[in-house]
């Protein structure tokens, strides 16, 4: 005769490889093919975030099929391929965008940290200061000018801190510029 006792180490063997059969089920249906254009925006989202750059640039050459002048999804290509690493192909997709977008900053600041990264400090200046110049409330564009004059043999504190100054101006609710600038500002005073 089974007694309870008994019972519960099989019953909760039952439990554990039921669940477990069942997520294969669940993770096949996370990834089933979307149905409209918006859920296959959220899906590319989720594996950006996860990192399957492949499986995300898939679901973009498809989206782009049927709607080519989606800029949302032509950006998102190019920064996947600024993270794979692969910079020569975010670069033509960043100035693809920069010569049909002129008017929106975000491919030049992107571009702009591709150069910095690879040490062509005159190239990102030039496209930062293009993008504050399309869009002269760019606080990020005037916050990475005040990164890049940083950089290099000479840095220009001066010329950094006017950068940040007009980047915390035009983000007054943005905490971490403003712990940037304050910490910038006491460094200045403690160097000075």
């Amino acid at each position: 005769m089974f007694t309870l006792k008994k019972l519960l180490p099989y019953t909760m063997a039952a439990i554990l490889l039921s669940a477990t059969a069942s997520l294969p089920a669940v993770a096949a249906f996370e990834y089933d093919e979307p149905r409209t254009e918006n859920e296959r925006i959220e899906l590319i989202d989720r594996l950006i975030v996860e990192n399957q750059w492949r499986d995300a640039l898939k679901h973009i050459a498809q989206a782009l099929k049927h709607n080519p002048q989606n800029v949302q999804l032509k950006f998102k290509r190019a920064v996947i391929y600024s993270r794979m690493g692969d910079n020569p192909t975010a670069k033509r997709y960043f100035n693809e965008l920069i010569r049909s977008y002129p008017e929106i900053v975000e491919p030049y600041n992107n571009l702009a940290a591709i150069y910095a990264s690879e040490g062509n400090l005159v190239k990102a200046r030039e496209l930062l200061l293009q993008a504050v110049t399309v869009n002269p409330n760019f606080s990020m564009g005037y916050e990475n000018l005040g990164d890049l004059a940083l950089q290099g043999k000479n840095p220009d504190t001066a010329q950094a801190l006017q950068y940040y100054e007009k980047a915390a101006s035009l983000a007054p609710d943005n905490k971490v510029l403003a712990r940037k600038l304050k910490a910038f500002k006491k460094h200045l005073d403690q160097n000075s």
